[in-house]
C-alpha cells in the first residue's frame, strides 16, 4: 500500500540541493540493479523497471531552527518499507549535490493508505491540487509542463495499473475527449537540468536534459460528466499525492499537495 517517510538529516540547510540530487541516494537505497539483485529481501525495486515502486520529494528545511534538511520518500509497496528502514540506521551518511550530511533518526512514517481506500469515492466535483516541484509530462522525448487534466489522469492510471492491478480505476473516457477542465490556476513554470545516460556511437555518454515543468496550484472541474467520471478522477488525484504526478517523480518532480477548494453546481451528463 502506499505510505510517505520522512527522513531528518543534519548538515547545511542552504547547500542548494538540485531537484534530482536525491535520486541517487534513494535508488541506492531500494533499487535493484541487474545483473546482481539483492539477496534476502522480499521488497524490491529493479532499476530499469516500467514504473518505479517509490517516488521522491518534496525537500525541506528541519523544524525549529535546526540545521538540515528533511527528505521524504514515497513507496508505492509497502515490501519496501523494511529496505528503507534498514537503509536509514541513525549516523548513515548522506551526500546530496555538493552537501554532506547524516541521517540523524530513522525514517518515520508520515500517512498510509490502503490501495482500496484511495477509491473510496467523496463525491467530489472540483479538486485543487498544488504542484509543490515541476511537473512535466513527457511525449516523443520531450517534456513539457503538465497542466492538462487528460494527460495528468491517464498517466496516474497507467501507473496504478502497473503497480495494482485489482484496484486501478479504468478511465471511463478516450483521451481527448474527458469531462474534467482547468477552471483556475496559479503559478509558473520552472527549468531543471536533469542528468541522464545516452548512448551514442555504441557508447554511454552523460548529459543534461532540460526539463521544464508547472509549479503552482490548479483546480480542475467535473461538473459536466458522470459520477463515475467524477469518482475516477478524483481516485487518481488521491494516488497522486502519494505517487507524484507525471514524469520523473523518483527525481523529485510532481509533487502533488491536495488543497480544499468550493464546489461547483453539479450538471451530470444527460441531465436537461
Amino acid at each position: 500500500m502506499p505510505s510517505r517517510w520522512d527522513i531528518a538529516l543534519t548538515g547545511p540547510a542552504d547547500a542548494g540541493i538540485p531537484l534530482a540530487a536525491p535520486h541517487a541516494v534513494v535508488s541506492g537505497w531500494l533499487d535493484d540493479r541487474p545483473p546482481c539483485p539483492r539477496e534476502g529481501q522480499a521488497g524490491r525495486s529493479g532499476h530499469g523497471d516500467q514504473v518505479k515502486k517509490w517516488a521522491f520529494g518534496p525537500l525541506r528545511a528541519l523544524p525549529g531552527g535546526r540545521e538540515g534538511i528533511v527528505m521524504q520518500v514515497r513507496l508505492l509497496d509497502d515490501a519496501l518499507e523494511d529496505r528503507l528502514l534498514a537503509s536509514t540506521a541513525p549516523g548513515t551518511a548522506v551526500r546530496l549535490g555538493s552537501g554532506y550530511y547524516q541521517v540523524c533518526a530513522l525514517a518515520r512514517l508520515v500517512e498510509r493508505a490502503a490501495w482500496a481506500d484511495l477509491r473510496t469515492p467523496p463525491g467530489a466535483r472540483a479538486w485543487q491540487v498544488r504542484f509543490a516541484s515541476p511537473a512535466c509530462v513527457r511525449r516523443r522525448n520531450r517534456a513539457a509542463p503538465l497542466l492538462d487534466p487528460d494527460a495528468l489522469a491517464l498517466g496516474l492510471a497507467e501507473r496504478w495499473r502497473l503497480l495494482d492491478p485489482p484496484t486501478a480505476p479504468a478511465l471511463p473516457w478516450r483521451p481527448g475527449t474527458g469531462p474534467v477542465w482547468v477552471s483556475d490556476l496559479d503559478g509558473h513554470t520552472e527549468v531543471q537540468l536533469l542528468p541522464r545516460t545516452v548512448r551514442r556511437d555504441g557508447r554511454q555518454e552523460r548529459r543534461e536534459e532540460v526539463i521544464s515543468g508547472f509549479i503552482g496550484r490548479v483546480r480542475y472541474v467535473c461538473d459536466h460528466g458522470s459520477d463515475a467520471d467524477a469518482a475516477a478522477f478524483g481516485a487518481l488525484l488521491a494516488f497522486a499525492s502519494f505517487a507524484g504526478a507525471g514524469s520523473h517523480t523518483a527525481y523529485g518532480f510532481g509533487v502533488t499537495i491536495p488543497e480544499p477548494t468550493w464546489q461547483p453546481p453539479t450538471v451530470r451528463a444527460g441531465s436537461k
